[in-house]
């Protein structure tokens, strides 16, 4: 509530301009809605909040009621825009959720949140789960294709589709060949008819999902949950039970194994991203909450004391196992006095595997009495150094491990002290990192002595 401007304002505005630039011509238009979500706020000028303001409800589902109302105007501000432009009836329009409901203000006379986001408000019928799970309570979402003279107008449908069938579905509206290899199966028979389509509506073997953890999978009515990889799998016939209140696994075992074989045949390996730079998400995240950020995301940037260190001037770095040359995370931020950089270990192309190492040249002969080591300062945790030892010698190819210790898993600065030894040369070896993944990063490492 700090900022000067609402970013959904901008994200509406923009998206009309762009049509307006566009309607001589025919155009694709992503209008990346993100009320309500996240941060449940409104100016408190907009017309949708003077409807709700006085009613006797917690204001944070006073300011969702008033988001919903606001998203609902300007839909039908589009809608009128491109009735004005003539181009009503030439123009498919998709509107859709992005992931379930969630419980949001819940309490003990609203259990599955105060407006009920999973609950049917005529039957009280609920799916189960929320947001974040993949009972259908996280994987339901609403969707309005509309298209006048085309679409029939208030027409429902039960096809099971996901947003993977979008790209074939515009490709054979606008009459342009999709790719091959894609998964998703074009929904035009469903809004057009067979008959218009040329074809009948094809459908899909199955859909799967996973997420932390969880792993799910869709088979006509069938649904296979499995909540953990340790755990059972679950069997729901979403027919009879939308609300997966009873699992039927033991009783149709067949099932279960047909479908939990696909779930194996759809599984692929978790790979870490390949971004380039967490800059842009990190300001991204930095302008929700404006100037009002909570104190746990006001992360602090965490340094070395200096006191007692030697200078890293005329440090250099005589050997690296690896470094993640791509997008500039090598070895030499590790001692740039720079929290901000870091050196991380390569994962593109060939993942490079521990033990990691190391080498610096410290410029001189010193005596040294310990090492301290920072964390990436980030918010991600990939690399973080657990198990490690350490060697000085006047040899840069030649070490013998005077210390050993196991790092924990904080931002903070942490220390190692050894018994005081003279070399130029120090190497660093990492053996494991606190999440046991494959990796090694270093925000800053330094070198107690004189």
């Amino acid at each position: 509530r700090t900022g000067e401007t609402y970013s959904h304002y901008v994200i509406v505005d923009r998206a009309m301009d762009f049509i307006r630039k566009n309607k001589d011509q025919p155009f694709f238009c992503y209008m990346p809605v993100t009320p309500p979500h996240g941060l449940f706020d409104i100016p408190d000028d907009d017309p949708a909040w003077a409807l709700y303001k006085d009613k006797e409800w917690p204001e944070a589902a006073r300011r969702y009621a008033a988001m919903v109302t606001m998203l609902d105007r300007q839909v039908g501000d589009l809608f009128a825009l491109l009735d004005e432009l003539g181009l009503d009836d030439n123009t498919v329009v998709f509107f859709s959720g992005d992931n379930g409901g969630a419980d949001y203000f819940a309490s003990k006379q609203h259990p599955r949140g105060f407006h009920g986001a999973n609950v049917h408000p005529e039957t009280g019928v609920e799916f189960r789960g929320k947001k974040g799970q993949l009972f259908e309570g996280g994987l339901r979402v609403p969707m309005i294709a509309r298209w006048p003279g085309h679409i029939a107008a208030g027409a429902q449908s039960d096809h099971l589709c996901y947003f993977p069938d979008l790209l074939p579905t515009l490709a054979e509206l606008t009459g342009i060949q999709a790719p091959g290899d894609i998964d998703g199966i074009s929904m035009v028979p469903t809004l057009l008819g067979a008959k218009v389509a040329g074809h009948e509506q094809a459908e899909h073997e199955f859909l799967y999902w996973e997420i932390g953890g969880q792993t799910a999978v869709r088979c006509g009515d069938w649904k296979l949950i499995r909540q953990r990889p340790d755990r059972a799998w679950h069997l729901y016939d979403l027919k009879t039970d939308v609300s997966e209140a009873r699992d039927i696994a033991k009783e149709h075992p067949e099932v279960t194994k047909r479908l939990a074989a696909m779930a194996e045949r759809a599984h692929e390996p978790v790979r870490e991203g390949t971004f380039a730079a967490r800059d842009l998400h990190e300001k991204d995240r930095r302008a929700k909450w404006g100037d009002n950020a909570p104190q746990n995301q006001r992360r602090r940037l965490a340094r070395i004391p200096k006191k007692g260190l030697l200078p890293n001037k005329g440090w250099k770095i005589v050997r690296v196992s690896s470094e993640s040359t791509f997008n500039g995370k090598l070895a030499a931020n590790a001692i740039d006095g720079k929290p901000r950089t870091i050196w991380h270990t390569q994962w593109r192309d060939e993942l490079a595997k521990p033990p990691h190492e190391l080498v610096i040249d410290l410029g001189r002969e010193a005596t040294i009495r310990g090492f301290r080591y920072l964390a990436r300062q980030d918010n991600g945790w990939n690399g973080a150094l657990a198990k490690c030892d350490f060697a000085v010698s006047d040899d840069p190819l030649e070490f013998d491990t005077l210390v050993e210790a196991t790092f924990k898993k904080t931002k903070e600065p942490q220390s190692v002290d050894c018994p005081p030894v003279t070399g130029r040369y120090v190497r660093l070896r990492v053996l494991s990192e606190v999440g046991d993944g494959p990796w090694a990063s270093i925000a800053e490492f330094a070198v107690v002595g004189k």
